[in-house]
């Protein structure tokens, strides 16, 4: 293996373009802003206020778009180079799957820092609950009707959006001390707490076990529901 074949990416078929083609001929090509990639996965940019109508029309089309690959955010606040794409102070992007076409495409939606909200996206797919949150978290931008937009990687004590460009993170004097009252919050922060994630807690004989989505070793007789190991 060299160098040359460790990065190789193969290029995209020319059938994946066909979307492109799908979603002109459904919205107009007045509708997208395309741009150019090094692989040649089609990247739309769309307006916010056509986001639920795109997103449903892939997700419904013939060979539909079933997987919802990534969602995230971007800071572009520093970019220099537009190249021709909308302005944007934050971008948000929906990376789509789709299993019958062995195709992915990709939506942005630019938007402008004193205006971070986006409509949720789990009524289309179910997923996007967890990275909505993550974006969110990171990001600060918000997802309306969203069903529980909290913390998921930061603690819920936390102060601000670590992914953010202006995000004091390397320019602290002294180390950070908690505010009265706080150290007692952060501990409780910090603390498992199965049931807020939708968890039966087990007691076992070697400590607090949650059950995973995932196959797990039996436990026999060693674990019982915590709660009626605690008598209630």
């Amino acid at each position: 293996m060299t160098a040359d074949t460790a990065i190789y990416i193969p290029p995209y078929k020319a059938d994946d373009q066909d979307v492109v083609v799908e979603l002109n001929n459904r919205f107009g090509p007045e509708a997208f802003t395309a741009q150019d990639t090094r692989t040649g996965m089609p990247v739309l940019w769309a307006a916010r206020a056509k986001l639920i109508e795109v997103l449903t029309f892939l997700r419904n089309v013939a060979k539909p778009y079933s997987m919802l690959y990534d969602l995230h955010g971007v800071d572009e606040r520093l970019r220099t180079q537009r190249r021709g794409l909308p302005g944007a102070d934050f971008t948000v992007f929906y990376h789509l799957l789709s299993v019958e076409r062995n195709s992915d495409v990709m939506i942005k939606v630019a938007l402008n820092e004193g205006d971070l909200n986006l409509p949720t996206v789990t009524g289309i797919w179910p997923n996007a609950n967890w990275y909505e949150r993550e974006v969110w978290d990171m990001f600060g931008i918000d997802f309306a009707g969203h069903p529980h937009l909290t913390r998921i990687m930061m603690p819920p004590t936390w102060e601000g959006h670590p992914l953010r460009k202006d995000f004091p993170a390397r320019h602290r004097v002294r180390p950070l001390q908690p505010e009265p009252g706080q150290a007692a919050a952060r501990g409780r922060s910090r603390t498992l707490q199965p049931r807020s994630l939708g968890h039966e807690a087990f007691r076992c004989q070697r400590g607090l076990h949650v059950p995973q989505p995932w196959p797990q070793p039996p436990f026999g007789s060693r674990c019982v529901p915590y709660r009626a190991a605690a008598g209630r």
